[in-house]
């Protein structure tokens, strides 16, 4: 008995090491948390295969304690109640994704280190979070919009991919993680209003697509390190301070824009006009509309005078604009394109219409010249044009007729039959049992001819 209670207890315990431990790997791929029992089961799973989503009527309170990785996405949306998210436990997942959760105000993940991407917007209630401070690899994508976050001192990872801060109304301070943004990656802080600070002082290399556009309390921007601009950089705001000593090399476009006067820096950037490559533009005291994206074009050679209002290269894409004075090469090879093949469809029209009546004539014009098969008569003339025997069969089924002017002649079943050099008549008669029978009206026996008496 004791034995038995003994093994009843192991298998409990063995049980519930199992439970706790599980490899939790739904055959649909994800699974879908509507109620507080689904967190329980969920986090039971230390380790759980597929995306963990929330229903948009989920519970207000989730916590994942206990779960530690997830091979796919926690995605939250629309889920107007939610409150609380938070795992204390959770080392690793592929992405965290929420999107319009007016109610979520507490996120925190202390031991996250490894993940591919934060997507996150519109979150207006959300006014800090708590992540760890290592990472393991690098990351591909954060995008931090529309939210009540002042501080975004947690990001301090590098990103390989697309950084993108915008719309957030709190934000004061921004230090870029990194001392250079890499081909193939790109930065964007626009529209922050509350913005007052971004320490760029770190950045030597601009490789990427680089944008701080519309965040009105940015007044400065000190690139103290920076000798590359590899990327298409935008700067525009109303800034009264930039610098860039250590600048050497544009490679592609460079495009800056202030409301207020930075006259002098548009100098002496334009004084290095000659040693730099690539497109740049500097203005000063801009108030109407922003600059455009253009392709990036060659500085000219011969550097332009400043002005109290304006400052750009000389081959600026306004100034190429107004040289052109009608279509671009692309607009007239495409109208070339376009008559050459409405040609050709035109021209293989009429080939069409003229062939199918050439062959419809040609096949008319063979109708009417089959010729009569030439052993088909419809009657014997006589050397004198008179009609003569049309045909004359010996058959016990057959009538001999005589075709003469007056019409057919019935013929006796008996014709005497006149013989030359003197051998007198004789008379053809049908054999009064035939050995065969017949299938058509016309006789197997050999045609005879009959010579009559005028």
């Amino acid at each position: 008995m004791t034995l038995c209670i003994a093994s009843l207890v192991i298998f409990l315990l063995q049980f519930l090491i199992v439970v706790v431990n599980a490899d939790c790997s739904p055959s649909t791929g994800s699974v879908t948390i509507k109620t507080s029992q689904d967190v329980s089961d969920i986090a039971k799973c230390s380790s759980f295969t597929g995306d963990i989503n929330v229903a948009a009527d989920g519970p207000e309170d989730i916590s994942l304690d206990g779960i530690k990785t997830v091979s796919g996405s926690i995605s939250v949306a629309n889920a107007a109640k939610l409150h609380s998210l938070s795992s204390k436990s959770l080392e690793s997942v592929k992405s965290l994704t929420f999107d319009n959760l007016p109610e979520l105000s507490n996120m925190n993940f202390p031991v996250l280190r490894r993940f591919d991407a934060f997507k996150w917007n519109n979150l207006p209630a959300l006014s800090e979070c708590k992540f760890g401070q290592a990472h393991d690899g690098e990351i591909q994508e954060i995008t931090v919009n529309n939210t009540s976050l002042k501080s975004l001192d947690w990001l301090v990872w590098p990103v390989g991919g697309r950084l993108a801060i915008s719309n957030n109304a709190n934000l004061k301070f921004f230090e870029i993680p990194y001392n250079a943004i890499n081909e193939g990656s790109s930065l964007i802080l626009d529209n922050n209003a509350a913005l007052e600070d971004i320490d760029v002082s770190q950045l030597s290399g601009i490789n990427g697509p680089f944008q701080v556009t519309d965040n009105e309390k940015v007044t400065q921007l000190l690139f103290d390190k920076l000798e590359t601009v590899g990327g298409d950089t935008q700067l525009r705001g109303a800034f009264t301070n930039i610098s860039m000593p250590a600048l050497t090399q544009i490679r592609a476009g460079l495009r800056i824009q202030s409301s207020n006067d930075i006259s002098e820096f548009c100098s002496r950037l334009q004084s290095k006009s000659q040693n730099l490559k690539g497109y740049l533009e500097c203005n000063p005291n801009v108030q109407k509309s922003p600059v455009t994206n253009s392709d990036p074009t060659k500085l000219s050679n011969t550097p332009t005078t400043p002005t109290p209002t304006s400052l750009a290269s000389s081959n600026s894409p306004t100034d190429n604009r107004s040289n052109d004075s009608g279509p671009s090469n692309g607009v007239k090879a495409a109208l070339v394109v376009s008559a050459l093949v409405v040609s050709a469809l035109v021209a293989t029209f009429l080939i069409l219409i003229f062939a199918f009546f050439y062959f419809r004539r040609r096949s008319r014009a063979k109708v009417r010249e089959i010729p009569k098969p030439k052993n088909q008569t419809d009657s014997i003339e006589s050397e004198d044009g008179l009609p003569t025997l049309k045909e004359l069969e010996s058959g016990p089924h057959i009538k001999l007729e005589l075709v003469t002017r007056l019409g057919a002649q019935e013929l006796p079943a008996q014709v005497p039959l006149e013989m030359p050099a003197g051998h007198g008549t004789s008379e053809l008669s049908a054999p009064t049992s035939p050995a065969t029978s017949f299938t058509s009206a016309r006789s197997t026996t050999p045609l005879v001819r009959v010579e009559l008496p005028a």
